[in-house]
């Protein structure tokens, strides 16, 4: 019994935690965000769908889950930074090499990335399996293996090994994400690496030679993937990219964004939702308009005020994980909730910069809002981690509360 009491204790110190530090304004954040996004996805679905209904209670059934994983010390979760690693990586093995099922890879749109469970492979877009994204699982399993791998080698952190390890074991799930091919998660995810990297306190002398060579480097890579020659890309992303630059060239491949654009300009100020403003809609147009393009919606329904208030519900959300990061009990749990924040904080960018056309044409979710049952989870796991981060004040901070605690009970005394 004193062992199972122990190893409670050891998964979930609760008498440990300062309640009255956990960021529960975080999670009314997520969720004021995410019910409007229930709202535009009963809006959008086709009267044969039931978006509307698995998203609302996704939502509902993740408020259990996130305080589930924020009562599990993120310690404890972060001792299992190997196996979490290893089946990050294993999915995406599985969603590229297996092919039968009853598990088995799936593509859409000339991409492999999903994991189909069950179903009829043979039915094609009929298959009625299961499916699920495993890049957004490795997401998650990365962020957490890198900040465990630079909190264990801390001490040498200023090693060139460290960087070199670090960048050799990142780049494995990585590189499996850009195979599928999904280019975007892949720019996110290198993007998270390197924001990690600079905040885990490695040397500049290795981060400033590597900027000024990847820098020009960058820009070369770029000009490359526009040649006809080029073979770092898919024909179709090379297109893409070609159709952010040149709509006018390409409106085949162009017409997604530009129908998206005209409905963001024709919610005006306050929106059709709000004026009453009845017909048909713009986003009809528009395709996964309730998934990777839902902020055309809000921009259509609600305006140009409307899309400001959810940029500004995203910011203040950017600036509550920040704050966590910052009072994080040590150094681990900074590196987590900065890892957290990179991703949500570069999800959001692209995908409004996608939607008004300002990035090339690309399919990331817009957190805690698009449709789609593997991005929301995995994300409400990552709000219930934060949630128990910010549960553990700094040592000095728990030192200090209870010394006023002493205090206090002695002045009763």
């Amino acid at each position: 019994m004193n062992k199972l009491k122990a190893l409670a204790h050891f998964i979930c110190p609760f008498r440990e935690y300062q309640y009255k530090k956990a960021s529960f304004a975080l999670v009314f954040v997520v969720y004021v965000l995410g019910f409007i996004g229930v709202y535009l996805i009963s809006v959008l679905q086709d009267s044969d769908e039931n978006l509307y209904q698995k998203q609302m209670i996704a939502y509902l059934a993740g408020f259990f889950l996130v305080l589930l994983v924020g009562m599990i010390d993120y310690h404890f979760i972060a001792k299992l930074y190997i196996v979490l690693y290893l089946i990050g990586i294993g999915l995406l093995l599985i969603c590229k090499y297996l092919d039968s099922p009853p598990i088995y890879g799936w593509a859409h749109y000339d991409a492999r990335r999903w994991i189909k469970i069950g179903g009829d492979p043979s039915l094609g877009i009929n298959n009625p399996g299961f499916e699920f994204q495993p890049s957004e699982i490795t997401k998650l399993t990365t962020i957490i293996f890198i900040a465990k791998l630079f909190t264990i080698l801390q001490k040498y952190i200023k090693k060139f090994w460290v960087l070199a390890l670090a960048i050799a074991t990142t780049a494995i799930p990585i590189y499996f994400i850009f195979d599928q091919p999904d280019l975007s998660t892949t720019i996110v995810m290198l993007a998270v690496f390197c924001i990690m990297v600079l905040i885990s306190g490695v040397s500049y002398k290795f981060i400033i030679p590597t900027i000024v060579i990847g820098a020009p480097t960058l820009y070369g890579l770029f000009w490359y993937v526009q040649q006809d020659f080029q073979t770092l890309l898919d024909k179709y992303q090379r297109k893409r990219i070609l159709a952010a630059l040149h709509p006018e060239l390409y409106p085949e491949l162009a017409y997604q964004q530009t129908n998206a654009v005209a409905a963001i300009k024709s919610g005006g100020m306050l929106g059709k939702t709000i004026t009453g403003i009845e017909g048909v809609r713009g986003t009809r147009y528009v395709p996964v308009k309730e998934s990777d393009f839902i902020y055309t919606a809000v921009a259509e329904e609600f305006g140009f005020i409307g899309s400001l208030v959810v940029i500004i519900l995203y910011l203040i959300m950017i600036l509550l994980i920040i704050r966590i990061a910052r009072r994080a009990k040590d150094f681990l749990g900074m590196m987590i909730a900065t890892g957290f924040g990179a991703l949500i904080l570069l999800q959001v960018f692209v995908n409004i910069g996608v939607v008004s056309a300002l990035l090339p044409n690309t399919g990331i979710p817009l957190p805690f809002m698009s449709s789609g049952l593997s991005s929301l989870l995995v994300n409400l796991i990552m709000l219930g981690i934060l949630l128990n981060i910010s549960l553990q004040p700094k040592a000095e901070e728990k030192q200090k509360n209870e010394e006023n605690e002493d205090e206090l009970g002695y002045l009763e005394v």
